[in-house]
């Protein structure tokens, strides 16, 4: 009984400090005509209107780009439909709009179990062994160069030496083939004659067309072009850890190899995670414009070194079929998808860092 009197006396005493409270503001209302919807947090829409208003002629700079990503990657979306219709009875061409395309046949899932055939898998095979060895190797070179990169004394030498890696990825890939193989051309090429003096190759023998070199040579150009650009996230990640820990590693009596070690790498790990997580995702494409020239340049093409790049032009673009060639872009969108789920995971396990 006594319990519930003094509950009944804390809850009058309650809602007493809160008429008293409201009281106070009316009257700080009244007296200096403050209004409280100032003090109110505002509502999501409200916000949302607000930095509208505030940032309207920076959306002027996003609308572009919000237009272009619509028209060439969500509208044609709706090309996945395709991997669902019937490749016999499918006609593409000669079609008028996009329904009268989707009208013709009939829809089926046989496609998706059509595609696994020894070319899809052997070009799977080579495209895994590919990547692999490109996220074994060019990937911890990126790092090794943005580390290297800082350990320079002068800033500008680092920056100098920046913009010259970097260089090539500015170069398209079909100025980067020809250009190695210029170099490298059985007849005349200045590395090539090079490598015959020092009896490391024959004479007439073009390095970039033999059969056994393809996967190296598709390798060892990506490395090229792409490990100074790719090392930007790296140096950018390490000139941004505060100097006074390297200071204090130094009194210590830490040596360069030890703050690189133990301060530099760590510190960049949130870097490396997203970094490898995106790598991981993308190891079913090894990039078309730079396979299929190589490919061509074959003296004898085997499907022993098709990729699935590759496969997937030859079945759009030479021997249309483009049911199957929708069907291989879902299977591969898919799997980039687990893989990067599953990259996540184990960044998450192993560095303790991920995309979420």
């Amino acid at each position: 009984m006594e319990n519930d009197v003094m509950q009944q006396e804390t809850t009058d005493a309650l809602e007493t400090s809160a008429l008293s409270g409201l009281d106070e503001i009316e009257k700080a209302e009244s007296v200096l005509g403050v209004d409280r919807s100032l003090f109110e947090e505002p509502k999501f829409w409200s916000l949302q209107k607000k930095r509208f208003i505030k940032y309207r002629k920076v959306l002027w700079f996003i609308i572009p780009a919000a237009l272009f990503t619509f028209i060439f990657s969500y509208i044609p979306m709706l090309g996945v439909l395709f991997a669902f219709k019937d490749s016999g009875h499918f006609k593409l061409f000669g079609r008028i709009g996009l329904w009268n395309v989707m009208a013709d046949g009939y829809w089926t899932l046989e496609n998706f179990g059509n595609i696994f055939n020894d070319k899809f898998f052997k070009a799977v095979g080579n495209t895994l062994l590919i990547n692999i060895i490109k996220l074994v190797i060019c990937f911890p070179l990126s790092i090794f160069i943005a580390v290297q990169l800082s350990e320079l004394k002068s800033q500008t030498m680092a920056k100098v030496v920046l913009i010259v890696i970097c260089i090539p990825n500015f170069l398209s890939w079909a100025v980067v083939i020809a250009t190695w193989s210029g170099l490298l051309d059985g007849d005349g090429g200045a590395l090539n004659n090079l490598l015959v003096t020092l009896k490391l190759n024959e004479p007439n023998h073009p390095l970039m067309q033999q059969q056994g070199l393809y996967k190296f040579f598709v390798i060892f150009l990506s490395a090229w072009k792409g490990s100074g650009w790719g090392c930007i996230m790296f140096y950018a990640g390490i000139i941004a850890i505060d100097k006074s820990f390297y200071e204090s590693a130094t009194l210590e009596g830490a040596n360069r190899i030890h703050k690189m070690w133990y301060l530099t790498i760590p510190m960049i790990i949130p870097t490396i995670a997203l970094m490898l997580v995106l790598n991981i995702s993308g190891m079913l494409a090894t990039g078309l414009e730079v396979v299929l020239p190589l490919f061509n340049m074959l003296t004898d093409i085997e499907e022993s070194q098709l990729t699935l790049d590759v496969y997937l032009y030859d079945i759009t673009i030479m021997q249309p079929d483009i049911p199957m060639a929708a069907t291989l872009g879902v299977f591969n969108g898919l799997v980039g998808l687990t893989l990067m789920i599953v990259g996540n995971f184990i960044t998450t396990k192993t560095l303790k860092r991920g995309l979420w």
